[in-house]
């Protein structure tokens, strides 16, 4: 089984949600994710996972 890339997955969906929100419920520092996203800065596979299973959460209910 391939593991799933999510930081790629996030990457494409996040046009689709309100960022700052999925941070806040993710426990992930919305400025750490905006210098990822914007400044290649690094990003934690376990910070990416936290955010996709946030948005896939909030798609859910």
């Amino acid at each position: 089984m391939d593991k799933m890339n999510y930081k790629d997955i996030v990457s494409r969906k996040c046009v689709f949600f309100n960022m700052r929100v999925i941070c806040e419920k993710a426990g992930v520092n919305y400025s750490t994710y905006r210098g990822w996203k914007n400044n290649g800065r690094s990003f934690s596979d376990q910070k990416a996972k936290l955010l996709y299973e946030t948005m896939r959460n909030i798609m859910n209910s």
